[in-house]
């Protein structure tokens, strides 16, 4: 239905106009690999009231939540039934009522200022406010990253963890082509920036963020890739470019399965479907199984982790408990165990990774892949 002609002015229920910017082709460019907003479809790079939206959606928000502002729409609040976006330039309606009404119904909560309120509980305290928003947005940032930068570098772990701060990750060229092996090799890449971005890494020495990161990052990867996949609704891991995670040929290579390798694509992303995985359980649960005080640390580090894994143990089981309430301890322990897929995962993917260059003799892989996966 058209609307041109009921839109009376600028103030009206019907004019969005932090909507109407107009979407050039390198926009279009550079949005290509970028998460999107999951109110109007335009491309986002952080959380904002509990959910992943742009600044435009987010200052909507706020504005009518601060403000108190009613809409009223005239065509009974089903503008956008059909719109898998909220989209003024895609021919959608340009309602403000159905508008604000997406960005409820996809789960934002304004959080008033002063008060300790979670975006998705308002009775969870400020602290865990603080602490779930900070992890959130390293975890936006690390996605924006794979989708929208690159290195050609080599570096082992060790040199990544000794040459201090600042990712050496640039922007990606307009049409830049991934190799099929380089996705990997980024997800472990960005994860490593992750955790050697913590602040409590800082008083750990070299030798030991080593085998923190050797003993977890595979794992983060893999988590992250499932994560990423259930989000935008698959049901298997494929690469950011939505290519196979697996090489033309592997298929028809009889050491390896269909069932193993379907394995290694879909069973942590079936968990994740079957738990119904929230980014802020995600976020949680993947820095507490970071912060494992493995015995191969000193016993200053291990003093350190042990205190952080408390944090975040104690962060996630609240999250649980005012979240879920009375089943806020099982679901705890059903996130723990996501442990044993993500290690089964972990298991798998070592296995594939030793034998297959046994039968294609010209694989290579990055140093960082072999620090981490293939050394002991």
């Amino acid at each position: 239905m058209s609307m041109d002609s009921d839109i009376p002015s600028i103030d009206s229920d019907y004019l969005p106009l932090d909507l109407a910017t107009p979407i050039t082709s390198t926009s279009l460019a550079v949005a290509k690999h970028t998460e999107k907003c999951t109110v109007c479809g335009k491309p986002a790079f952080c959380y904002n009231y509990g959910v992943l939206t742009c600044n435009a959606c987010k200052m909507f928000f706020r504005r009518v939540e601060v403000d108190q502002i009613t809409y009223t729409c005239k065509y009974w609040n089903k503008c956008y039934e059909g719109h898998a976006f909220v989209d003024a330039l895609a021919g959608s309606p340009r309602c403000r009522a159905c508008r604000y009404q997406r960005c409820v119904d996809v789960g934002m909560k304004y959080i008033q200022p002063g008060k300790p309120e979670l975006e998705l509980s308002n009775k969870i305290e400020e602290n865990l406010t603080s602490l779930i928003g900070d992890l959130l947005f390293l975890d936006a940032r690390r996605r924006h990253k794979i989708f929208n930068f690159y290195t050609s570098e080599n570096p082992t772990l060790r040199e990544m963890i000794t040459r201090g701060k600042g990712s050496r990750m640039v922007l990606k060229r307009e049409n830049q082509t991934v190799q099929l092996h380089e996705w990997s090799f980024l997800g472990l890449y960005s994860a490593v920036e992750l955790f050697l971005s913590l602040d409590f890494m800082e008083h750990i020495r070299d030798e030991d963020k080593i085998v923190l990161i050797k003993n977890y990052a595979l794992q983060s990867m893999v988590f992250f890739s499932a994560m990423r996949s259930y989000i935008g609704n698959m049901d298997k891991v494929v690469n950011p470019d939505s290519s196979d995670v697996y090489p033309e040929g592997m298929y028809q290579l009889t050491i390896f399965s269909r069932t193993f390798l379907n394995g290694i694509r879909s069973r942590l992303v079936a968990r994740c479907i079957e738990l119904k995985l929230t980014n802020e359980e995600h976020v949680l649960l993947n820095m507490l199984l970071f912060c494992n005080p493995v015995h191969e640390v000193s016993e200053e580090t291990r003093t350190i982790i042990t205190s952080r894994q408390r944090v975040y143990s104690s962060a996630l089981f609240k999250y649980c408990f005012l979240t879920y309430q009375q089943n806020g301890p099982s679901r705890f322990a059903d996130l723990l165990s996501l442990c044993h897929v993500m290690n089964k995962q972990v298991e798998d993917i070592n296995y594939l990774t030793t034998l297959f260059p046994l039968y294609m003799p010209n694989t290579t892989y990055k140093q960082l892949f072999v620090d981490v996966c293939h050394s002991t």
